[in-house]
């Protein structure tokens, strides 16, 4: 049995504290647990109880971090993990939290891509909406594309490609200069597949003296 010697802050670090005993023993602890067990100077433990005491704190504080980010808005998978990792928590102690989150039904890839091209598919295209959950965002290709394809038909992307074309076409036609290109650049920056802006294209009427 050993017994605490120092309790020391983390320059660097505001919410940890070392909790350092006798033999030169060191356990890294967060300053809520150091409070929640009564960790006092003097009092005796063992460095196995300790990291177990520590391994607990860490895991409750990084399962509150996560219902905290997650009551701000959405968030995937991915953006969680990122979220604790750029806040220190250690890999076994970020995947119990995202297994608690799972399990508890607050945290689904699917569930979270559903609400993503709800949320964007009003204004974006497929392609670009399936392009940022992949790379942006972290969810997996299958399910996105299944749920971006579920959600958005192609009768639904060709309303909304020709609805933007038209308009962005009855902004720019003062300007005749390459209006078909420029015309076909902006559905493809906004997300449309080239089959829905060439069928798009083909039913825009564009000014006939366009140059």
């Amino acid at each position: 049995m050993s017994y605490i010697v120092d309790i020391k802050d983390i320059p660097y670090d505001k919410k940890r504290v070392d909790v350092v005993l006798d033999d030169g023993a060191v356990v890294r602890f967060f300053k809520s647990t150091v409070k929640e067990y009564a960790i006092k100077l003097g009092a005796t433990s063992n460095y196995d109880d300790l990291q177990k005491i520590a391994k607990e704190g860490e895991e409750h504080a990084a399962f509150t971090t996560a219902i905290d980010s997650l009551s701000r808005g959405l968030k995937s998978q991915n953006e969680i993990r990122k979220n604790l990792k750029q806040k220190k928590f250690s890999d076994s102690a970020i995947d119990v939290t995202v297994e608690k989150l799972i399990g508890y039904d607050y945290l689904g890839d699917r569930h979270y891509a559903e609400a993503y091209v709800s949320y964007k598919g009003a204004k974006t295209g497929r392609r670009k909406i399936i392009y940022d959950l992949i790379t942006v965002k972290g969810i997996d290709r299958a399910i996105a594309e299944s749920v971006a394809y579920e959600k958005l038909t192609d009768e639904d992307e060709l309303d909304k490609a020709m609805s933007q074309a038209t308009a962005y076409v009855e902004k720019e036609k003062k300007k005749r200069t390459r209006l078909k290109e420029r015309t076909y650049s902006f559905l493809a920056m906004r997300g449309f597949d080239s089959e829905i802006i060439s069928e798009t294209m083909s039913k825009i009427e564009f000014p006939k003296d366009e140059y």
